[in-house]
């Protein structure tokens, strides 16, 4: 992971563009900020923020944008960062990796739209996106959707249904976003630190394709096993420890359907204070004996007192959805904070493996949209 330097955002005086004590969240500003926020994170001068994309809710509101980001040596994706204007920090996630994309990148290239939806698959053909539209449906759950209709493509290939309104618009189109002239600031690196010298997390296509099943939790458990035992699982497959994972944490089917590659998968759901037992037994019987605590609404100090030991968390978060609350379960593996020199306020970052993708995924803990929050975590003896 790349050492975290001081930086800062600077914005504009737009003096015709003000709302008060906020400015206009133009796209050209969006980039600059994007920018800078890369600048002063990465010191290398090698990553450019090359496109933003506004981002709506499901009521159709513009609440953000999406910016992408880009190798300056080769035009190669290296990472993006989400902003959200309903959300008092305004950064509500991002990644600096060389080759990790945005959730809407991945749904683009996951999918082909000619007019209705993208389909399953296929790969954009014509690069024309002015039909579509980026919606969050939840935090960390993106989709794009072609204009006027109710379906849309996750980062993974799935279909989603999205709420007309939410497709009601064209990404060739800007609404009008203020944000808090606070972001003018500098700001400053206080902690930051990371488990392990490598970075395990696998994909959700990687489990599907090897197990046919798919339980977020069950993934987060896998991924600090492999962790802790260095992808080492004594002689058993990656489908055998996502069984026994499964088995052992008492995972109940919540439904089943076709994936972006047309197989049928079984989806779970499992409690969250099943987690720690399940995943403590696996470990004993890998010679890697292991304690945990679980608990509700944990603080970001008990995240990084378990990282600080050299040792993983798993996360889990509530949602609202139209489908009332879901959750979803992360493996933690490092975590920054970041404080905001002008007001004083702190950013508090978990670096997690999101259980859809390959990279890493840096989160705003403090987020305002969970509606809950555990974590268990986990002590090698």
């Amino acid at each position: 992971m790349a050492v975290i330097a001081t930086f800062a955002f600077v914005c504009p005086a737009l003096a015709a563009e003000t709302d008060g004590n906020k400015v206009l969240l133009t796209r050209e500003l969006a980039l600059e900020i994007a920018q800078n926020f890369a600048d002063s994170l990465d010191d290398s001068g090698s990553i450019e923020a090359s496109d933003a994309t506004q981002l709506y809710d499901e009521s159709g509101r513009a609440i953000g944008c999406i910016i992408d980001y880009v190798s300056t040596e080769d035009g190669s994706p290296h990472g993006y960062i989400v902003l959200d204007n309903t959300d008092e920090t305004l950064v509500e996630e991002y990644s600096l990796d060389a080759g990790a994309i945005s959730p809407y990148a991945a749904a683009k290239s996951a999918a082909d739209v000619r007019g209705i939806a993208r389909m399953p698959g296929a790969s954009p053909s014509d690069g024309r996106d002015d039909d579509l539209v980026a919606v969050r449906k939840s935090p960390y759950v993106y989709a794009v959707v072609a204009s006027g209709t109710s379906r849309g493509i996750s980062p993974t290939g799935s279909i989603m249904r999205v709420s007309p309104m939410a497709s009601s618009k064209k990404s060739s189109t800007w609404d009008d976003i203020f944000i808090d002239d606070a972001y003018s600031g500098k700001y400053q690196v206080m902690s930051e630190n990371h488990f392990g010298e490598q970075f395990f997390s696998f994909s959700e296509n990687d489990i599907e394709n090897e197990t046919g099943r798919y339980a977020c939790a069950v993934t987060a458990m896998t991924n600090v096993a492999a962790s802790y035992l260095g992808m080492d699982f004594y002689n058993q497959s990656l489908s055998q420890t996502y069984n026994t994972l499964w088995t052992l944490s008492n995972t109940e089917v919540d439904h089943t359907g076709k994936n972006s590659s047309g197989r049928e998968i079984t989806y779970g759901s499992t409690n969250n204070s099943k987690i720690g037992p399940a995943l403590t037994s696996f470990l004993g019987t890998m010679h890697c004996p292991a304690s945990y605590k679980h608990e509700w609404n944990p603080s970001f100090s008990d995240f990084t007192n378990i990282t600080d030991s050299q040792n993983a968390s798993i996360v889990s978060l509530g949602i609202n959805t139209d489908n009332g609350r879901e959750g979803h379960s992360m493996a933690v593996f490092g975590y920054l904070t970041i404080k905001n020199k002008d007001t004083g306020s702190t950013t508090q970052v978990l670096i997690a493996a999101d259980g859809w993708g390959y990279t890493s995924r840096y989160i705003n803990f403090a987020y305002s949209r969970y509606t809950d929050t555990y974590g268990t975590h986990f002590t090698r003896s």
